[in-house]
């Protein structure tokens, strides 16, 4: 009743409803609402400035302009100083991959109140000046020397240009990486930068929860003494998130310095053959690392990381490297792990992760991984009573291969589907399930959230069939000149007729029983039955090859036995997804019509996401006019659907 009616003025003045504004607000609109009044501008300009992203909004194009001549006097050095010399003390979470952040940040001495601090990649980082001068020269500049390699080579393989230490913790710590193609100006920036950052992060001893070591500052200039950063990294008192791509860090100094690290990323090998872990570590929660890592090495992190919830890694090591020891490097005792991702591309491995390593983790809740194998799928079904998400990770963007050579991955899922009560999630929409698998076994998981596979092996007509079926013309009539021939054709003709009507009708009756068990999933929010089926790498390997050429997609067809998706063939049975979210149906056979989208608009409130009849984003293909028309009908139904696809967008 309070429509059309503007809040009381008391109401707009309360500071505590104000300030329970600020978390959900991003940027743009805080920088609007601190210009309302002077109460709004006191309660929300901390939150404005709590978390800065300098790869964000305005940031990268005044980052980019802040030494252009242009900008003296504006959005310049001096201005940049000056924001964080004001509002520093408010920033609790600052991303950078930009110097000059990094400096003013240090040297405002106001940002010492940070939780995270995350280094991007500060080597892509240059001003339109850096562009514009970057002759690659090595001379010396402002008196500082430039340290040379004695030996001969091309002067990008000298040692980079330094500059002054801006603290005595730095004397035997710091020294020049190569020059490479860096001008002597960006070399000296650089070698500022990285003490910046360290000094910085000193700053900030008891506030920092999380910290990012990129690789660039490697890049920078060399951290030779790799004690500096544990004991810059022990000073952090809270610190219980390390992601580091910096430089290798013994594991065993790095937790026995960090007792309270929960979280460590590393994309860096984690594990050397000369420095194992040797004792037991209780703190760590979550480790990922990359790397193909040999089973042995696995099964020690999980006897030294005895509460260890989370491993994320690249994948197993070689078939032939899997240790038949587990059990005895585990000490017969399962691990309490309870999330798994890792890559398996190929089926050489299925049997080895299937006896080896599935039977010692069943406390899993979760797995991701490139494809679900049959042996896999049933040890996850035996060993892993509380097993409730399987995704699929490292997916191609289309199913155009899929399609044309039909992978021995059919019906894999299905294992899990009857064996998994407690799953909620399977997302991998490369997988395939046929329609006879789906009714000859029932699904122990009636609780699925969200369900993304490909349900196949419907006895569809094709257009020719249809069309055939449906013909009225009048048969041969029977004359004394072509008697036997005529017979025979409409002999032919009404056999042919009976035959596809069958098939229609056994068509019918599959998809109504496929509608009836899906029906019987009410909790579903997502259901995803198709994805891009054209031929995209074709394209993308063209271009490579002939920059010039015009993109162009083949269109491909979609899965021609696939769900027809109409209220004839069982769609209506749906109206029990009450709670459906998301419906996907793109490279599916469909026939959804207007009808169709009417019944879903009703049916299905909470929908949000439809994909199926979204606007093409591939060049080169003119999209179907009755694609557009069905959108457009979708929308004066529902403005609030939103039409995506699942694939990723596609760069060309």
């Amino acid at each position: 009743m309070f429509n059309n009616q503007p809040l009381p003025e008391d109401v707009v003045r309360l500071p505590e409803i104000v300030a329970l504004l600020g978390p959900y607000l991003k940027a743009p609109d805080l920088f609007a609402c601190i210009q309302v009044c002077h109460l709004w501008n006191h309660l929300l300009t901390p939150w404005l400035w709590r978390s800065i992203d300098d790869s964000e909004y305005s940031w990268p194009t005044i980052l980019s302009n802040h030494k252009n001549p242009e900008s003296q006097g504006d959005k310049d050095a001096d201005w940049i100083r000056a924001i964080f010399a004001k509002y520093g003390h408010h920033i609790r979470e600052l991303t950078s991959q930009w110097g000059v952040i990094l400096e003013v940040a240090n040297t405002s001495g106001t940002c010492n109140h940070l939780e995270s601090l995350r280094i991007g990649d500060l080597s892509t980082s240059k001003t339109r000046d850096d562009d514009a001068n970057n002759s690659g020269s090595n001379a010396g500049a402002n008196g500082v020397p430039v340290h040379r390699y004695d030996g001969p080579g091309p002067d990008r393989h000298r040692e980079a240009a330094t500059g002054p230490l801006l603290s005595p913790i730095f004397e035997g710590i710091l020294e020049p990486h190569q020059a490479q193609h860096r001008t002597v100006a960006r070399q000296e920036l650089d070698w500022a930068t990285a003490q910046h950052f360290w000094l910085l992060v000193r700053q900030n001893t008891q506030s920092l929860f999380s910290l990012r070591l990129d690789a660039s500052l490697d890049w920078l200039c060399v951290t030779t003494n790799v004690d500096f950063v544990f004991d810059t990294l022990a000073s952090l008192v809270n610190l219980v998130n390390l992601e580091n791509d910096m430089l290798p860090l013994n594991p065993n100094i790095l937790l026995e310095r960090l007792p309270g690290l929960l979280s460590y990323r590393t994309r860096l090998r984690f594990l050397h053959d000369n420095d194992s872990l040797t004792r037991s570590f209780s703190q760590l929660i979550y480790l990922e690392i990359w790397g193909s890592v040999p089973t042995q090495t696995f099964f020690t992190l999980l006897k030294y990381l005895p509460n260890l919830e989370t491993l994320r890694m690249d994948e197993f090591r070689g078939v032939f490297d899997f240790t038949l020891e587990g059990h005895l490097i585990l000490e017969n005792t399962p691990s309490r792990l309870k999330t798994l991702r890792f890559r398996n591309p190929s089926a050489r491995v299925d049997e080895q992760i299937a006896n080896l390593v599935i039977p010692w983790i069943p406390h899993l809740t979760e797995i991701s991984l490139t494809q679900l194998h049959p042996a896999t799928a049933r040890a996850l079904g035996t060993h892993c009573r509380k097993l409730e998400v399987v995704k699929q990770i490292d997916g191609s963007m289309t199913i155009y291969q899929d399609n044309i050579h039909r992978k021995p991955l059919v019906n894999t899922v299905g294992i899990l589907l009857r064996e998994c009560a407690t799953l909620r999630v399977f997302d991998g929409i490369h997988h395939t399930l046929e329609a006879s698998h789906i009714l000859k076994y029932p699904w122990a998981c009636r609780d699925l959230q969200t369900f993304r596979c490909q349900i196949i092996g419907i006895p569809r007509l094709t257009i020719a069939e249809q069309e055939f079926l449906d013909s009225t013309d009048d048969e041969p009539q029977l004359t004394d000149s072509n008697n036997s021939n005529d017979s025979d054709s409409i002999t032919n003709n009404v056999a042919r007729k009976a035959a596809l009507f069958k098939k229609k009708q056994d068509s019918l009756d599959v998809q109504l029983q496929v509608m009836d068990h899906l029906a019987g999933l009410t909790s579903l929010t997502v259901l995803d039955l198709g994805y891009e089926y054209r031929d995209l790498a074709a394209a993308q390997y063209k271009k490579e090859l002939e920059p010039n050429w015009t993109v162009k997609i083949e269109e491909g067809e979609p899965t021609l036995d696939s769900l027809e998706l109409t209220l004839a063939t069982g769609l209506d049975r749906l109206s029990s997804l009450t709670r459906l979210e998301i419906f996907g149906f793109e490279g599916v056979n469909h026939r959804i019509g207007k009808q169709e989208l009417s019944w879903m608009a009703t049916a299905w409130p909470k929908l949000k996401v439809l994909r199926g009849l979204h606007e093409d984003d591939l060049p080169g293909v003119v999209e179907d006019p009755e694609r557009t028309r069905l959108r457009e009908f979708m929308r004066e139904l529902r403005v609030d659907v939103r039409h995506a696809t699942l694939r990723p967008k596609v760069k060309f």
